[in-house]
Formats: structure tokens, C-alpha cells, sequence
């Protein structure tokens, strides 16, 4: 009776085992049922990319990067690939550009999984995962904290077998990659700290347990940071995926028919075009005598509060704008945006400005609007800055670009499509090519002016900065820079001579190297919107 029940439980171990991979399951009968198969799979795999978009059946979840999981889910992805092979002739119309989404995220996590193994080899992969966790699930407003306290605390008692498989995982990272990880590490407890604390102050009834788990997660990340400081690292070229690995991003990812080398001498010929542009405009204005400072009366009770009014005033008035020139249609479903300061423990990989949009599957749509923090107590010689560019209004392009008409807006319309399918990609040419082509579209529509020199300066730096980004990602990438060379080289086309400016192009060129293939986007993107 005992061996009975020992094959009973073995046999319907392996038939839940089989009922649980496409590998052993047969062809979905409809297009439609093979889109939910994919979709449910991969936010199965990715928990938090889940929570993000919001999708919260998985919000307990980190993803399982063992040795096992990750060849169930290509076994997964690779029965995808044949029954969307399969498909191929029997879609038209609408589902022909679901087919093409479709096959893009399976082969991109094919890619990410087999080919370049992100897991195996960035540790900022998990330090950036066990933040976000916690974080998108801060911002969520899909259940009150009553619900995701729960979720929470599952997560972060996840905290230590998550960094336990990333040090069994890992193997010669590359030097930036232990830099970023390291320094987004120190951040990182202190966001646990923080939100355990607030958790606690909470839920009082649950103080005890939520310290105890909160503690665990800390101490997990102190022993993670002791064993990076040890691990050996790679060749500082580690990071680069290879000119073959990048072409098939070109093509895969971004749709772009054209190699490593074509689009590098292109990037290096929109480059010198725009810089030829923007040294013309520089000299113009310094033969009209436009440069130098405002005279303007700065009060001396301006304070931190005051600026960030400000920022989210000027948010609302380019909104305004575009519905009293007509430039677009503003949807009554459209959200706000809320400006707000980076966050402490995402200052590491961002470095200037930066948009969070709402999870697109979420009832609850508000924004964020990342700038970079401001001293709680400005000296004369800042106070004296920030108020010459309140009073010009300089913040106008940036809400362009991350707010109005660009990501806030361009993302909320998408996410109020009814197709699971759309909402879950995310085409970045699109997204960043849209927030570019709105910085210059938004000039000639008057935003500005009539003329404003001095604007179409910024205009122009913007579009110069993107055509060395398309440089520093071939570059980087193909292994003809290192991060060290990638920096001295864009600080020398850019004209950046001062430490601040330097060390920001040096987080800018690290982040770079964990993200191939998406610098390019914002010029090129720009470019096939100009095509359409």
C-alpha cells in the first residue's frame, strides 16, 4: 500500500509537471489562445516585470533563475517559436502585427536567456530586481496596503535564497557591472530599512514579523555586497554582447535592416552633422550677444518647495498648451503626472531625468516624473541658478519630452488599448523616438516663440547627445571601447570639461553597458517617425 502511494504521488507529480509546459501540451486551437498561452508565460517567469505592468497574480515572486527553471522556460519559448511558425500563414490583419509583438518577446527572451545570459553574468540583474519588487508594488494602486503588505513581506522573505542563486549563478562579472551593483546595493538597504520601518508603523499588530523579515533581506544584501568585493571580476570588454548578439537586436528587437557597421557610420554621420549644427547655432549667438546669464531679481526666500512646485506648474501648463493650439487631442482618461525627486536607491542607474509610467494593465494610471534631487537648503550662488531657470522657464523640455506630448502621454494611450497583447510590449524606437520627436516638433509648434535661440540650442544638444549615444552603443558593444574610453570620448565630442558633467556621462556609459541596443533608440526611433 505504501509503494501504491508512492507511484500515485510520482505519477501525478509528473502529469502536473507536464499540464504545466508547453513543451508537453498540444497546439493551441486558435491564434488567440496561443497569444494568452505566451502572455500568461512570460509574466509567470517575470514576476516583477509582471507587477510593473500590472499584472499581480506573481507579486510574491522573484524570478527563478536555477539552472532548471531557465531550461523549462526555453524548452517553453522554443514550442512557441514552432506553433507561432505554424500561425504564420493563417493571421491577417490585426493579428499579423499581434504575430509580429508575439514573436519578438518570445525571441528576445530566448535571446536574454541562451545567448547572452544576463542571469550568469550581471548581479545588478538581482540587486535591481529585489528593489523593484518592493518598489512597483509601492506605487501600485491596484489593492489597498492592507493586500500588498502581504506581497511585500513575501517578497522580501524571498530576499536571501533570491541572492544565494545570483552568487551560484554568477561567474567573472564584468568590472561596471560590479560597480553598479555595488553602489545600488548601499541604496538598496536603506530602502528595505525604510519601507520596513513604514510597514511597521503601519501594521503594528505585525511589527515583530515584518522587522524579523526586513532584517533577514538586509543582512542577505550585507553578505551579497561581502562576496562582491571578493568575487573575481572579468575583462573590463566582458560586458560587450558581441557584433553578432547586436545585430540580431538590430533586427529582432528594433525591426532595423541594417548591420553593426551601417549603423555605425550612419550614427557617426548624423553625429557630425548635429555638431556642426550646434557649433553654427553657439556662434550665432554669441555674435548676437544672447549669451550669459538672466538679470533678474532673485528673492532670497526661494526655497526646495518652491522649485518643485514649479515643476509640476510647468508640467500642467504644457499640457495646457497643446489643447489651446490644438497640436493633439487629450484623452479625459489620461492621467496626471507627479513630479517628483529620483528616488535614493535608483540614483545609481539614473542619472539625469527619468519617467515611471503606470503599469498599463492597472485601473490606477498616475505617473512619475523623476529629476534629480535638490539640496534642502540652496546656497546664494544655487538659489540664484535655480531661479534664473524658473524664471525662464527651462523646464518646459524636459516635461516635453518625459510628460507632454512624450512618454506620460504616448504611454497612457497605449495602455487604454484593450489588447493584452499590446499592452504587454513596449517598443521602445517608439517610446524614445516619440519623446525626441516631440522636442523639436513642440519648438516649431511655438511652445518657445516665435524664436528663441537659445532653446534651439538645447533642441540641438539633444539631438547631438543621441547621435553619440548611437556611437557609444555600437562601440561599446562590438568591443571597440571600453567604458574608461567610451566616456574620455564622448566628453570630448560633447565639450564636457567639469567633474559634475564627467561623472555623469560615466554613469550614463555604465548604464550603456547593461542596456545594448537601446541607446540607439531615441535618434533612430525619432527618424522612422520622421519616415512615416
Amino acid at each position: 500500500m505504501r509503494l501504491y502511494h508512492r507511484v500515485a504521488v510520482l505519477i501525478l507529480a509528473c502529469v502536473l509537471l507536464a499540464a504545466g509546459s508547453a513543451q508537453s501540451a498540444r497546439k493551441p486551437e486558435t491564434f488567440s489562445q496561443l497569444s494568452s498561452q505566451i502572455l500568461e508565460r512570460l509574466q509567470r517567469f517575470y514576476p516583477v516585470r509582471s507587477t510593473e505592468m500590472g499584472i499581480h497574480h506573481y507579486d510574491h515572486r522573484f524570478t527563478d533563475y536555477s539552472s532548471r527553471s531557465v531550461r523549462d522556460m526555453l524548452k517553453d519559448l522554443d514550442q512557441f517559436e514552432r506553433w507561432l511558425r505554424d500561425y504564420r500563414d493563417e493571421v491577417s490583419g490585426d493579428e499579423m502585427l499581434d504575430y509580429h509583438l508575439l514573436k519578438t518577446e518570445v525571441d528576445m527572451a530566448i535571446h536574454d536567456l541562451k545567448r547572452i545570459e544576463w542571469h550568469e553574468t550581471s548581479p545588478l540583474l538581482y540587486v535591481q530586481e529585489l528593489v523593484d519588487g518592493l518598489y512597483f508594488l509601492l506605487l501600485s494602486k491596484h489593492a489597498p496596503m492592507e493586500a500588498r503588505v502581504v506581497s511585500m513581506t513575501a517578497r522580501m522573505r524571498e530576499v536571501p535564497d533570491f541572492l544565494k542563486q545570483a552568487r551560484q549563478n554568477i561567474d567573472d562579472p564584468p568590472p561596471a557591472y560590479l560597480e553598479a551593483a555595488r553602489e545600488m546595493l548601499e541604496t538598496a538597504d536603506q530602502f528595505y530599512h525604510q519601507v520596513g520601518g513604514e510597514l511597521m508603523k503601519q501594521f503594528p499588530d505585525r511589527a515583530d514579523n515584518i522587522l524579523r523579515i526586513t532584517t533577514r533581506a538586509r543582512e542577505a544584501m550585507n553578505d551579497f555586497a561581502g562576496w562582491l568585493e571578493q568575487v573575481d571580476p572579468g575583462d573590463e570588454k566582458d560586458f560587450a554582447i558581441g557584433e553578432k548578439d547586436f545585430e540580431y537586436l538590430l533586427s529582432n528587437r528594433h525591426h532595423l535592416d541594417m548591420d553593426a557597421d551601417s549603423l555605425l557610420k550612419l550614427g557617426e554621420a548624423l553625429l557630425a552633422e548635429a555638431r556642426a549644427a550646434y557649433d553654427q547655432q553657439v556662434d550665432y549667438l554669441a555674435t548676437q550677444h544672447q549669451e550669459g546669464a538672466d538679470s533678474v531679481f532673485v528673492p532670497s526666500c526661494f526655497s526646495k518647495q518652491d522649485l518643485m512646485d514649479y515643476y509640476n506648474w510647468e508640467t500642467e501648463q504644457v499640457r495646457i498648451f497643446l489643447d489651446q493650439h490644438e497640436i493633439l487631442t487629450i484623452p479625459e482618461e489620461i492621467s496626471e503626472v507627479v513630479v517628483v525627486e529620483t528616488p535614493a536607491f535608483l540614483r545609481s542607474v539614473i542619472a539625469g531625468l527619468a519617467y515611471q509610467p503606470p503599469g498599463p494593465f492597472n485601473e490606477g494610471q498616475e505617473g512619475y516624473f523623476y529629476v534629480r534631487p535638490i539640496p534642502d537648503d540652496l546656497d546664494p550662488n544655487q538659489l540664484a541658478a535655480r531661479y534664473r531657470y524658473v524664471h525662464r522657464r527651462g523646464f518646459r523640455g524636459a516635461v516635453v519630452h518625459e510628460a507632454y506630448p512624450g512618454h506620460h502621454l504616448q504611454l497612457q494611450i497605449a495602455g487604454l488599448h484593450p489588447n493584452p497583447v499590446r499592452k504587454w510590449h513596449r517598443s521602445m524606437m517608439l517610446i524614445e523616438g516619440w519623446a525626441l520627436y516631440s522636442e523639436e516638433m513642440m519648438y516649431h509648434n511655438g511652445l518657445y516663440g516665435d524664436e528663441n535661440p537659445a532653446q534651439w540650442l538645447r533642441v540641438l544638444s539633444g539631438i547631438r547627445f543621441r547621435a553619440a549615444r548611437i556611437v557609444a552603443d555600437v562601440k561599446l558593444h562590438t568591443e571597440q571601447f571600453t567604458v574608461d574610453e567610451c566616456v574620455e570620448w564622448m566628453a570630448e565630442v560633447l565639450n564636457v570639461e567639469s567633474d559634475a558633467s564627467r561623472d555623469f556621462l560615466r554613469r550614463e556609459v555604465r548604464r550603456y553597458t547593461f542596456q545594448p541596443g537601446y541607446q540607439l533608440t531615441y535618434l533612430m526611433g525619432k527618424r522612422e517617425i520622421m519616415a512615416l
